[in-house]
């Protein structure tokens, strides 16, 4: 019986293009825009359509363009996030069943891109502590699409398993 061939590369860096144009906004939105709490750490989200793939893709401070995946989405669901830079949010699964990704035989495969999310818009009663007592506003989930949605992120430090 023959092992698997290893599954093709699915992140990529470039010292050109979108992921380097994105990499210096994210750079200079951290520097510059003002925040309700000090954030060290931005991403951008945008549908992925590489190699004709589904989903999100996430191209990271640090340039790197990758697929969004259940293990990443975690991570963010437990950091202080601002949508924008303007309005804090929690970003995590859609529903329960949207954080294992089996492989066929049942065990873990390859995290496949996520294809939609829970985003999960807070209001504050107080403005100088604007996470602890926030309350969900609401909920919607967030679908890829051909074009949208696109969405910057400002984030209190990185999230736990994402690259730089």
């Amino acid at each position: 019986m023959r092992e698997a061939d290893p599954p093709p590369e699915r992140r990529s860096t470039s010292d050109e293009g979108l992921a380097h144009d994105v990499s210096r906004r994210l750079r200079r939105l951290l520097a510059e825009m003002p925040t309700p709490f000090p954030c060290r750490y931005a991403c951008y989200i945008h549908p992925r359509r590489r190699q004709n793939e589904q989903g999100f893709g996430v191209i990271t401070l640090r340039g790197e363009s990758l697929p969004l995946t259940v293990t990443m989405l975690e991570g963010l669901e437990e950091v202080a996030t601002l949508f924008e830079g303007r309005g804090p949010v929690i970003i995590g699964p859609a529903q329960e069943r949207d954080r294992v990704i089996p492989s066929d035989d049942g065990a873990w495969g390859v995290p496949l891109p996520v294809t939609r999310f829970a985003m999960r818009v807070l209001h504050t009663e107080d403005p100088d502590d604007p996470i602890p007592g926030d309350v969900v506003e609401r909920q919607e989930v967030v679908t890829s699409g051909l074009h949208g949605p696109q969405l910057t992120l400002l984030c209190a430090h990185r999230p736990t398993g994402w690259p730089g």
